[in-house]
């Protein structure tokens, strides 16, 4: 069921943008509004006891919506709202469909608007690190949109996704939160993105280069003088300019064609792809042999 689950909830994504509406973090601010109005008065509210419950609350109320639908429709139920969470954790905007759009677009000012509103922020003028930021845009909503919800989804099921993706809203909302709650929030999201930032970055490997994208990881851990399990993720955005810039993403024939930022993200969502195909046949084999359902 979760890689069926999975690929439903991709393919009605892409095909029926209409769905993220659904994706949206409006009822959030209401949420946390709501919390800090009737429960602000509990000891350590604004920090860790309001981290707790600004989280465990809505999960707790989707658990039991989960055990409502498996009463009334059996494991019917269960997999609807799997796929319902799916789509509305993947994200308000289909990345595959967002690329595209910035590539073909004709105006240059729009264009340069649309890869910055991706990147979340200025790209740099200069060619290559204007491709370079291209490229790391791609891959962190990669990871966000994407992976770090599948991974999340594969083990915890719909209360993963849920978590991870709550987690991240609640970080990159301007929520009326706490710095205390702001911070753990922030540290929560860190240490859900690691295993799956970690795996894109494997998966990235297997898919292109295997020296090129270990070259990258080593020389980040070794440059930024921390171990494995400290500091961010910018390993993956390592190993994914590594991949861009030695050549092994060439051979996605289109991005050839273009230059600047526009090569940089195609040539990102192209190797996004990649990585994805080797998420599903790994979570193939593992439905296979029973590790998962």
């Amino acid at each position: 069921m979760t890689i069926i689950a999975i690929l439903l909830a991709f393919a009605l994504r892409h095909f029926v943008p209409e769905l993220g509406r659904f994706s949206q973090d409006r009822w959030l601010r209401r949420w946390v509004d709501a919390a800090n109005d009737m429960l602000s008065s509990l000891p350590g509210w604004s920090g860790a006891t309001g981290f707790l419950l600004i989280i465990a609350l809505p999960l707790v109320l989707l658990l039991l919506v989960n055990q409502v639908l498996i009463s009334l429709l059996g494991s019917v139920g269960a997999f609807v709202l799997a796929i319902a969470v799916l789509i509305a954790c993947f994200g308000p905007r289909d990345l595959d469909t967002e690329v595209a759009a910035i590539v073909e677009e004709e105006d240059p000012e729009q264009r340069q608007e649309a890869v910055e509103e991706l990147a979340g922020g200025p790209v740099p003028d200069d060619v290559e690190a204007g491709r370079a930021a291209a490229v790391e845009s791609v891959f962190q909503a990669a990871l966000r949109r994407w992976f770090g919800v599948i991974l999340w989804f594969a083990i915890l099921g719909i209360a993963g996704a849920f978590v991870y993706r709550f987690v991240d809203w609640l970080v990159e909302t301007d929520c009326p939160l706490a710095d205390e709650q702001r911070d753990l929030f922030r540290r929560m999201r860190q240490v859900m993105d690691w295993p799956a930032a970690q795996l894109m970055t494997l998966s990235l490997a297997i898919a292109t280069d295997f020296d090129s994208v270990f070259q990258a990881w080593k020389s980040f851990h070794d440059e930024q003088g921390h171990g494995l399990f400290e500091g961010d993720n910018g390993f993956l955005l390592a190993a994914a300019r590594s991949v861009v810039f030695s050549g092994h993403a060439a051979r996605d024939g289109y991005a050839d064609q273009l230059d600047g930022p526009m090569r940089g993200v195609q040539q990102a969502m192209d190797l996004t792809w990649r990585m994805l195909g080797v998420w599903v046949t790994v979570l193939a084999i593992l439905l296979l042999v029973g590790v998962i359902v």
